[in-house]
């Protein structure tokens, strides 16, 4: 095996594509924009942050606000996985970062292909 082609930036490279609405949320979640959180969710979702739950669009923009902007936080996928063959509901493991969280987490999302219904959060 070749080593020549591996570098730092290919390992952190996410082991699946994630739908197309879940990484649609982690790049407005990195990008800081709050328009772009909105626009993921459903208008009546439900965001649970270890134990926390946040209803409704705009308190979810306000939640990504506190928890990920403010504190110059970042998600890095690497892995997603179905939860069932029938889709929806997903299972993300990912990196978070930031002056209120870093470690590795577990994000179960349920979503239609337009949008995210349930995001929890398990650290």
């Amino acid at each position: 095996m070749s080593t020549e082609s591996f570098t730092a930036e290919t390992a952190a490279e996410p082991e699946t594509d994630l739908p197309t609405v879940i990484g649609e949320f982690v790049d407005a979640i990195n990008a800081g924009s709050a328009d772009g959180v909105r626009r993921c969710f459903t208008e009546k979702a439900v965001v649970n942050d270890g134990g926390r739950e946040i209803r409704g669009r705009e308190a979810i923009a306000r939640w990504a606000d506190e928890e990920f902007f403010q504190a110059a936080g970042t998600i890095r996928p690497s892995r997603v996985q179905p939860i069932s063959q029938l889709g929806g509901d997903q299972v993300v493991t990912a990196h978070l970062h930031g002056t209120h969280r870093s470690g590795m987490s577990t994000l179960l999302v349920t979503a239609t292909p337009a949008a995210i219904a349930v995001l929890q959060l398990r650290r």
